[in-house]
């Protein structure tokens, strides 16, 4: 078995062939006989050491691609796994039939019908999860389906028999397939990449990504498979792209390399990203792409942040814990903290940012002001420091300011200056806060559902 033989070499000696008879002693056999030598090769690649491939596929250029695991048999059968959300989001398998064909070269055909992948070719109406009504029914009644490929050219083999590259025969995307080791366990391969879009978010939608030239530009839908890219410095409107791609377990590849326009309107390609040791991405020209600051998140209005007690450490746990007790003593045994939140609310008809912290049933409100600046565009500057100052409050929080100091020593301390950090660079749905000054000291927020 020549694992690594390209088919365009395969084809370009078939051509060569059939177009001169002079060219027949170049080769020892005809035409025909070496596509079916290249057939059984390729066969012969598929059907080895276990026969077990995932597949990227890609049906059409307006959905995500989705990731089959396919077990190829000398008898002609292939065992196809999926769990994609046109059979219900839930793992099936459904065993069919494969056979390499002859047409153009050598070409894999699914030549009979499975439920599971055959639904992205079949081209009567689209039914499932995505209809209008929202309920299941009718997507469309073009006639067309999902307007995929069932049958495909082998194109190239590399990664040392590793990976192959197919070549949809009708559609003619670029179709993967990656060797997978015999004992893997299909299911939760399956399972894991299926787990991979919920390392992003719709609430933390827009991301920055910064290229080899330290250029900056703001990425959207990244969560749903198909993004959308345009330089912060040009215009969102004229110079936004979009294209769909697929999640695999090592990061995100588009379907047809994206070209990305600068604010000068140049361009520059991103075929892959891949997750980096931080839970980041890189690739290529991509140095970093991530979800904005913690400080443009954190100040965001339409987000409640709520303090995590058990997250506490330090001088900070200390305080709170002091601040606690004396509300207790205080008051009654009823009256402890609960829950702490940055947050947004009207105050005489302006909304305004909110320390929010609960004293039994009681709720003080303490008006802060954070320490930011902006651009012309009036955007938050990325920053991953935190700081605010409160000015005001309502009676309840001046109260017992007054009457419960530890409770205000507490507060007090919260408007230090801190460094904040995310858990997931992706998904910055925890921020943890972290003394500037000692960094043993503290304190993370949950953004609140």
């Amino acid at each position: 078995m020549k694992a690594t033989k390209y088919i365009a070499i395969a084809l370009t000696a078939l051509t060569l062939t059939a177009c001169s008879n002079d060219n027949d002693g170049i080769f020892d056999q005809s035409a025909a006989d070496r596509l079916e030598q290249y057939k059984k090769d390729y066969a012969e690649i598929l059907t080895s050491d276990g026969g077990l491939w995932s597949m990227e596929y890609f049906s059409n250029s307006d959905e995500p691609g989705y990731v089959f695991v396919m077990k190829f048999d000398k008898n002609g059968s292939v065992e196809i796994s999926a769990n994609h959300k046109w059979i219900g989001g839930t793992y099936r398998q459904e065993t069919s039939l494969w056979k390499m064909i002859a047409d153009n070269g050598p070409v894999l055909s699914f030549n009979s019908y499975n439920k599971l992948f055959h639904i992205f070719s079949d081209p009567a109406n689209i039914e499932g999860p995505d209809a209008p009504t929202g309920e299941t029914g009718d997507i469309n009644e073009t006639g067309y389906g999902h307007d995929g490929d069932y049958e495909f050219q082998f194109m190239e083999v590399s990664d040392e028999g590793k990976t192959v590259r197919l070549l949809g025969k009708k559609r003619m995307y670029d179709i993967y397939l990656h060797r997978l080791d015999a004992s893997t366990d299909i299911e939760k391969f399956l399972t894991d990449v299926q787990a991979i879009p919920a390392r992003f978010s719709k609430t933390f939608n827009d991301m920055t990504l910064t290229d080899s030239e330290g250029n900056l530009y703001r990425v959207y839908d990244m969560y749903t498979a198909i993004p959308s890219i345009y330089p912060l410095d040009g215009d969102a409107v004229t110079q936004t792209v979009s294209a769909n791609g697929i999640f695999t377990l090592d990061g995100f590849r588009f379907m047809n390399p994206l070209q990305v326009k600068k604010a000068d309107d140049s361009t520059f390609e991103i075929e892959k990203l891949y997750f980096t040791e931080d839970g980041a991405m890189k690739g290529g020209d991509i140095e970093d792409m991530r979800a904005t600051s913690p400080l443009e998140n954190i100040v965001r209005a339409d987000l409640t942040w709520t303090l995590d007690p058990e997250s506490l450490s330090g001088k900070v746990k200390t305080l709170y814990d002091a601040a606690n007790d004396a509300c207790v003593s205080a008051l009654t045994s009823k009256d402890k903290l609960g829950a702490i939140d940055l947050t947004y609310a009207a105050v005489t008809g302006k909304i305004v940012p909110q320390l929010v912290t609960r004293i039994g049933n009681r709720i003080c409100r303490d008006y802060i002001e954070y320490d930011l600046q902006k651009d012309e565009a009036g955007n938050v500057i990325p920053s991953d420091q935190l700081h605010f100052s409160i000015y005001g409050g309502n009676n309840t929080a001046i109260k017992y300011d007054q009457e419960i100091p530890a409770y205000k020593a507490f507060k007090d301390y919260l408007t230090g200056n801190f460094v904040m950090t995310v858990e997931n660079p992706l998904c910055p749905n925890v921020i943890t806060l972290t003394d500037k000054n000692d960094n043993s000291s503290s304190v993370s927020f949950r953004v609140k559902n």
